[in-house]
């Protein structure tokens, strides 16, 4: 069994059309997305295909909305989102698409 090589992809603005992550029909997984800049409402979606259009349901394997900060939720300044031991398993390669610049990254590995 070969090493696993994780891998960053950083996104710092919107992208409609997603960022890819690996190549078309690898399977990859996703460990971690850490939001830099977390902004209130914004949205992050993972999907398990290389060239999703903006906003599709088709394809979409993960999607995340940022909570409403304020007094009382404050912003943490720096947001987690961990898939755990396991991760989040993509088999056709896959894209990340956020509407903001929230200076998101993906920290994700190669499945040999």
């Amino acid at each position: 069994m070969a090493d696993v090589v994780t891998k960053y992809t950083f996104v710092n603005a919107g992208n409609t059309n997603g960022t890819a992550l690996g190549v078309d029909n690898q399977d990859i997984t996703v460990w971690q997305i850490i939001v830099g800049q977390p902004t209130s409402g914004e949205i992050v979606r993972l999907y398990n295909i290389q060239n999703p259009v903006d906003a599709a349901t088709t394809n979409l394997a993960f999607q995340f909305t940022m909570p409403t900060f304020s007094t009382t939720n404050i912003n943490p300044g720096v947001y987690v989102i961990d898939f755990g031991p396991n991760g989040l398993r993509l088999g056709e390669g896959g894209a990340v698409q956020i509407d903001a610049a929230i200076g998101l990254t993906v920290v994700w590995s190669e499945n040999w």
